[in-house]
């Protein structure tokens, strides 16, 4: 039974199928009865709730480039590993040495740009979610504000978080093309047991498994109801 429970728990990281329980607000009436209704003090609820989510925004933009930097920190160390394994006499002599850990590099760098990207989408969807908040609360604190837009002499801009978004797409681009050099360059297969390159198949399994759990399972969030218990706790 235990052994069991462990395979479900392998499963489910990689792949889950959660319902939502959200329930669709269908008109702005509906959402501003969400904090006003008939409770005491409504204005002041609609001022905290606005307040707060402006704070929740700058709050998601603040670690929208705080993310960024870390994991340009992590592309710029696989590049440089990477050049640094190649260029290396250990690589370059036959049969070659460092074979495994080149393949490793190319690893981590595809899953941290995939990782990247992933998370970029999550971050932009936060923060678009408080600003809508702005969007359906400001006209009855500040007045439209932040809808009523500037725009000289084109209503099209650029998005500094879709760009930084494409660039992080590109990593995970980049690195593909250097894992097909690397099959190219390294592996062959003829049909013998004895040529399968064993690390770098293990390696492809983990790809494919933790890119998978990305997508598709423990990586995913999810809108489902939240059942939880609460305990006290002994202090003397």
């Amino acid at each position: 039974m235990k052994k069991k429970n462990i395979l479900l728990r392998i499963i489910e990281f990689f792949y889950h199928n959660s319902k939502s329980s959200l329930k669709r607000i269908e008109t702005p009436e509906q959402y501003s009865k969400l904090f006003q209704g008939n409770q005491v003090g409504s204005d002041s609820i609609l001022q905290k709730a606005y307040e707060k989510a402006w704070d929740a925004r700058k709050f998601e933009i603040d670690n929208y480039w705080k993310r960024a930097t870390y994991f340009w920190a992590f592309q710029a160390a696989s590049f440089t590993g990477y050049f640094a394994i190649l260029s290396s006499s250990s690589y370059n002599q036959i049969p070659k040495k460092n074979r495994e850990t080149l393949y490793s590099i190319i690893s981590m760098g595809f899953i941290t740009a995939m990782a990247w990207a992933l998370i970029n989408i999550g971050s932009k969807f936060w923060q678009r979610h408080w600003e809508k908040h702005i969007d359906m609360l400001e006209d009855k604190i500040s007045g439209p504000l932040y809808k009523t837009v500037y725009a000289y002499k084109s209503t099209k801009t650029f998005s500094v978080s879709k760009i930084n978004d494409i660039i992080s797409r590109f990593f995970a681009f980049i690195w593909v093309l250097l894992a097909l050099k690397y099959y190219n360059d390294n592996l062959t297969f003829t049909g013998s047991f004895k040529d399968i390159a064993w690390i770098e198949l293990l390696i492809t399994f983990g790809i494919i498994y933790f890119t998978g759990a990305m997508f598709w399972g423990h990586g995913r969030g999810n809108f489902g109801a939240s059942h939880f218990e609460f305990y006290n706790r002994d202090v003397f």
